[in-house]
C-alpha cells in the first residue's frame, strides 16, 4: 500500500492540475510548423483591404473560399505557407504588392478524446506533435483511482477497423521512456484511462469496506477476508454469499467458507465490483449474549455475598 501511494504521489507532481493545457479551441503559440486540417478556421487579413478580410474555415476537402481567387488548397500548409500562396494569388493582377496574413482562429481538425481516470475528461485538440503524457497533462493529470495500463484506440490508416494500443503507465513515466513506452498521440485517437478495481467485504468482518486491486490482479474469498482485517467471532461460514452484477442484472453465489477454509472447495477469485456478503451467526450472537449475562449476574452475585 506504501509503495502505492507513493505512485499517486509521483503522478500527482508529474501529470497533476496545475501542468493543464489550454483545451479545444485555443490557439495560444500554434502558428511556426502547425499544418492546418478540415474544420480548422482561420483569420485573413487583407492589408488596407476590408473587403478581402475575415474568417475563412477549411472544407473537409482541405479548401477555403476567398473573393476573387476562389478555392485554395490549405491543408498539410502552415500559416506561412498560405500567407504566401494567398499573396501569389492576389498578386496576379488583382493587388499590387498585397501583405497579408493568416492566423489560425480556432483548432478544430485534430481532436483525441480522453476517458477514464483522469481530472478533466474530455476532447481535446492537438497542437502539433505530443507525447501521452502531455496529452494526459492536458486533461489534468491522472486521478488516485487510475490504474496500471492506459488503452489507445487508433484507426488504422486507410482501413475502417481499429487497433489498440496498450500502455504501461510506470514505465510511461519512467525518466528513460522510450517512444513506446511514451507514445505520440496521433488526431483521432481515443484515450481509456483504466480505473483500477474495487472489491467490497461486509457483514461479519472485522474492517469491511471497499479494497482497491491492480489491473490483472486476482483476489481470493480468503485474501478478501483478509485484506478486511479476519472474521469476527460471530461469522456464519455456511451462509457467506458473492453479489456480482453480470448483464445489467445482480445475482447472488452462495458459499461456504467453511469449505474453502478446511480445503473441502477451491479459494475461488473474485471479480472487481464483487460484494462478498459475510452473515452473522444469530445463534453465535445469542450464546455471546447469555454469557454476557450470566458473567454479569456472577460479578453481581459476588459483590453482593461480600457486603
Amino acid at each position: 500500500m506504501k509503495i502505492r501511494l507513493a505512485f499517486v504521489a509521483a503522478l500527482s507532481l508529474l501529470l497533476g492540475p496545475g501542468l493543464g493545457w489550454a483545451q479545444s479551441a485555443s490557439t495560444a503559440g500554434v502558428r511556426g510548423e502547425y499544418r492546418i486540417g478540415p474544420g480548422d478556421v482561420l483569420e485573413i487579413d487583407v492589408f488596407e483591404v476590408d473587403e478581402l478580410s475575415g474568417p475563412a474555415t477549411v472544407s473537409a476537402a482541405g479548401t477555403i473560399r476567398r473573393p476573387l481567387i476562389g478555392e485554395v488548397a490549405v491543408v498539410g500548409r502552415t500559416a506561412v505557407e498560405i500567407e504566401s500562396e494567398l499573396s501569389r494569388l492576389y498578386s496576379d493582377d488583382l493587388l499590387r504588392d498585397p501583405q497579408i496574413g493568416v492566423r489560425l482562429s480556432e483548432l478544430r481538425s485534430q481532436p483525441v478524446s480522453v476517458l477514464g481516470a483522469v481530472f478533466k475528461p474530455g476532447v481535446y485538440q492537438l497542437q502539433g506533435r505530443r507525447r501521452l503524457t502531455e496529452l494526459l497533462a492536458m486533461a489534468g493529470g491522472l486521478t488516485p483511482e487510475a490504474g496500471e495500463t492506459i488503452a489507445i484506440a487508433r484507426a488504422s490508416e486507410g482501413v475502417s477497423t481499429e487497433r489498440e494500443l496498450s500502455v504501461d503507465v510506470k514505465r510511461m513515466l519512467a525518466p528513460n521512456a522510450s517512444e513506446d513506452d511514451n507514445p505520440t498521440v496521433l488526431p483521432h485517437d481515443a484515450v481509456q484511462v483504466a480505473k483500477r478495481g474495487v472489491i467490497y467485504v461486509t457483514g461479519a468482518v472485522e474492517r469491511p469496506g471497499g479494497f482497491p486491486i491492480q489491473d490483472q490482479e486476482r483476489i481470493t474469498l480468503l485474501q478478501a477476508i483478509s485484506l478486511a482485517s479476519g472474521l469476527t467471532g460471530f461469522a456464519n461460514l455456511g451462509g457467506a454469499r458473492i453479489i456480482r452484477e453480470s448483464a445489467g442484472l445482480k445475482v447472488e453465489i452462495p458459499v461456504r467458507l467453511d469449505d474453502v477454509i478446511k480445503g473441502r472447495a477451491d479459494d475461488m477469485p473474485l471479480e472487481p465490483r464483487d460484494v462478498l456478503l459475510i452473515p452473522e451467526s444469530g445463534g453465535k450472537r445469542a450464546l455471546s449474549r447469555g454469557v454476557d449475562v450470566a458473567l454479569q449476574m456472577a460479578t453481581g452475585l459476588v459483590i453482593w455475598g461480600r457486603r
